[in-house]
């Protein structure tokens, strides 16, 4: 089918604002040849196509080179009447020939992928940066002000009262949006279903799909249904809807602590810290659950017991930029060096509360506790001392606050499909290690995996050698791809604070 509408793919003429500014650039988009409309499966496109149009870029996206759009797509597929949303995204053009466009889509649940956009560097073919509902610009906003005030509060305190603060900003915004209809089809299944129904919208008949961290939960619920135009996916950061995600948790942690303990050792650059991560971590787990310390970080006081040191380790652990400081971090703290305590708590904290500001709340609590609560088993067994400062606050605990039904027993099974799909791993990921894409790829028969060592959590931005990778899938999805550069890994920069 995409050979019948290559030629006819178009990028409309930029045009220039009326008090002479600078150019805007188009919202991206494919027109359709009429032999293709008589196909049957090109007009199923159109029952499902979103009805879109360009809107003015809010904020930075203003001086990024993207179009941005609205999109008109129904609460639930299922059931059309009742009602319509609308939901944003944006285009960024390609700068090659390949026609073929590829569907952004962010982490979370609850990231705006339009927020990639601003950063995201130009390819060879067009993206499509398609939001999750309620974030982006959208009219529907589905942030927790009440919660983002209460983070930086929370990091003053210890554990059990961190987490009721946490807890009351949750309950304030929970009660504000309980009878918003919107939240109520917040869902893996409707983020799937805006996918589609955008790119159908743009006039596409045949696209990809790339999804980092939650947003390849996305893509394999775009795996799990036949998709008008989807040729191939890219999952990177590999997030199967069938994890476990509180024992998945508890494993991935410990594996990544694990594998930075093993990389450390074989360094002499990080062997040369004097310092053995594994039981470092034990020590100061210990130590600061027995008699937390008080950090003083820019006349802000940080509290540091063992619950929030084990969550700073594995935030840090997410970018191989931050990772590289943590032995001699540790070790320093060991010897009771105020310095790089100091760092800790600093570095962990401007993590943290970026983490949360990242992701809108209630999408992320509609998502999790609908699509990921019904398939956690309960409490763990034989947990080490990081694993269980680390989920020392079962996710129940926050899912009750919500309430957002069930999702049917479907939505945590595993996808099989013979799409063509590329699984990306880093080494060092601490939430979707190299085996969740191992499991995976088991049930997809046309599968590529790749793991780059030396690598944290979301490994195509940022290296040319799997941007080349990416670019060849996205050209012919299913080819045999060249993967050997991925062979040589990204060496580590071990360093001190």
């Amino acid at each position: 089918m995409f050979a019948a509408v290559a030629a006819a793919a178009l990028v409309a003429s930029s045009c220039t604002s009326d008090d002479g500014g600078s150019a805007v650039p188009p919202l991206v988009t494919s027109s359709l040849a009429v032999s293709v409309v008589e196909d049957s499966s090109a007009v199923s496109l159109f029952d499902i196509a979103a009805e879109v149009r360009q809107v003015e870029c809010p904020g930075d996206l203003a001086n990024a080179d993207v179009a941005c759009g609205l999109a008109i797509v129904p609460l639930d597929r299922r059931n059309i009447d009742l009602g319509t949303m609308e939901v944003s995204f944006a285009t960024a053009a390609g700068t090659g020939p390949v026609a073929r466009p590829m569907a952004v889509l962010q982490g979370g649940p609850g990231g705006a992928s339009t927020d990639l956009a601003r950063w995201f560097p130009s390819r060879s073919f067009p993206q499509v940066f398609v939001d999750q509902r309620g974030t982006g610009f959208a009219p529907t906003d589905f942030d927790c002000p009440e919660f983002d005030s209460s983070v930086q509060q929370s990091a003053g305190e210890e554990a059990a009262e961190a987490v009721a603060t946490l807890n009351a900003g949750l309950r304030e915004c929970a009660a504000r949006l309980a009878d918003d209809v919107v939240l109520d089809h917040t869902t893996t299944a409707n983020h799937a279903n805006d996918v589609e129904a955008i790119m159908a919208g743009l006039g596409y008949t045949e696209w990809t799909a790339y999804g980092v961290s939650y947003g390849s939960t996305i893509g394999f619920e775009l795996l799990a249904a036949a998709r008008g135009g989807l040729a191939g996916v890219v999952l990177d950061g590999v997030y199967p809807p069938d994890i476990d995600i509180e024992a998945g948790f508890a494993f991935s942690a410990q594996r990544s602590l694990d594998a930075l303990a093993d990389a450390c050792a074989q360094s002499p650059r990080c062997a040369g810290f004097n310092v053995d991560v594994t039981a470092s971590i034990e020590r100061l787990l210990e130590r600061f659950a027995a008699a937390p310390v008080t950090v003083s970080v820019d006349d802000t006081d940080v509290v540091i017991d063992d619950v929030r040191l084990a969550e700073y380790v594995f935030l840090l652990s997410y970018s191989e930029q931050q990772m590289r400081y943590l032995p001699a971090a540790l070790a320093g703290i060991e010897q009771d060096d105020d310095d790089a305590l100091r760092w800790l708590a600093r570095t962990g904290t401007s993590t943290l509360v970026s983490a949360y500001g990242a992701n809108d709340e209630a999408t992320y609590y509609a998502v999790t506790c609908h699509d990921r609560l019904p398939f956690i088993d309960g409490e763990r067994q034989d947990l080490s001392p990081y694993q269980a400062a680390l989920t020392s606050t079962p996710i129940a605990a926050s899912c009750g606050i919500w309430d957002r039904g069930s999702a049917p027993a479907a939505a945590g099974t595993p996808v099989e499909s013979d799409l063509p799909v590329l699984l990306l791993s880093g080494q060092f990921d601490p939430i979707t290690p190299s085996v969740f894409a191992d499991d995976a790829a088991s049930r997809l028969s046309n599968a590529t995996l790749v793991t780059q060592d030396g690598r944290g959590h979301g490994i195509w931005v940022g290296d040319a050698c799997i941007a080349s990778i990416v670019a060849a899938f996205v050209a012919e999805p299913g080819r045999d791809l060249d993967t050997s550069c991925a062979d040589v890994g990204v060496p580590i920069q071990w360093a001190q604070p």
